[in-house]
């Protein structure tokens, strides 16, 4: 079977192929920096690698004349929260035009295809503690850009669905996070500042934004294997969260962190890492997906921290970080 990636560069794209090949896929993907690519392909030489950026209709278009695959999964996003106050013109731009012109070359040139359509558990927004955990049919209340533009993404998946008769399913993925991930998120960022203080590079106090959040984290082998379960399992139109159901403060988190760290770490409120406005608690239930698939998370937290700061350990030692 041959699967089509968007945004296969990023930071989950990279655990998908992995897990992808070795179930034995065939796998192409988009790469926005074209820098990337002599790197991607000495990592995965079997995979086949397109510069194409997905608000571009034409480049898309042809990139899937060319592979003709039988799923695409898109995980192309401006994906930060925190970003998306400070640009969201550029949010909406590759979330939701994105979206459509994805889903426009689909319906032309592929229409047979599979989409699984990686949309965020960020659309909930605001919940009720009487609403915990989430399930798929709470409504929505999205509180920055970002889940507003995810909104918009999750709809036009089940318009498309609808309206042309595409084979979609969409995922709500709670947190995430592990090696690879970008530092501008919480966990990995938290990690990196450990890395930096132990091996002598910084010498100043650790800085946090708002630690009460609670979350509900997954590791991100995890969450790509949820995903290639949906590949053959997913109901056209379905909507499946990918959750634990365990909510952890990013307070308790840290801490977790900072039991791992070699040395004592001061840590200090940095008001610039405050957003506007922030969801206090977001805890799923995956009852769904696992009834589907049978899949749960097997990763426990501790494990995902350990092997998150021993990422940065050996990035930031490397002059990496």
């Amino acid at each position: 079977m041959k699967v089509f990636i968007t945004g296969i560069e990023g930071f989950v794209g990279g655990h998908l192929t992995r897990h992808l090949l070795a179930l034995g896929y065939q796998i192409s993907g988009t790469v926005w920096n074209e820098n990337q690519i002599p790197a991607l392909r000495e990592r995965f030489p079997s995979v086949g690698f397109f510069h194409a950026d997905v608000r571009n209709h034409d480049v898309m278009a042809d990139v899937l004349k060319q592979t003709r695959p039988d799923t695409v999964i898109h995980l192309a996003a401006q994906s930060s929260g925190a970003y998306s106050y400070k640009n969201p013109r550029l949010t909406f731009e590759i979330n939701v035009l994105g979206t459509v012109n994805l889903l426009e070359t689909v319906a032309r040139e592929v229409p047979d295809a599979r989409v699984v359509m990686v949309c965020s558990a960020d659309v909930y927004g605001k919940v009720g503690e009487d609403r915990i955990p989430i399930r798929e049919e709470t409504p929505f209340r999205p509180v920055n850009p970002y889940s507003v533009s995810k909104v918009a993404q999750d709809f036009l998946g089940l318009q498309y669905y609808y309206s042309h008769g595409l084979n979609i399913v969409r995922v709500r993925s709670f947190p995430h996070t592990g090696p690879g991930q970008n530092p501008i998120f919480a966990l990995p960022n938290f990690a990196r500042q450990i890395s930096a203080i132990e091996s002598g590079r910084s010498d100043q106090p650790m800085g946090v934004g708002n630690l009460e959040v609670i979350r509900d984290y997954l590791d991100v082998e995890d969450v790509v294997k949820a995903y290639a379960l949906l590949i053959d399992h997913g109901e056209a139109g379905g909507v499946y969260n990918v959750a634990s159901g365990v909510g952890h403060s990013l307070r308790e988190l840290l801490d977790i962190l900072l039991s791992l760290a070699s040395r004592e770490i001061e840590v200090k409120e940095d008001p610039a890492l405050f957003r506007p406005s922030d969801i206090p608690l977001l805890i799923g239930d995956a009852g769904r997906l696992r009834e589907l698939t049978g899949w749960r998370p097997l990763v426990e937290i501790e494990e995902t921290l350990r092997r998150l700061l021993d990422y940065w350990r050996e990035k930031v030692g490397g002059g990496e970080g």
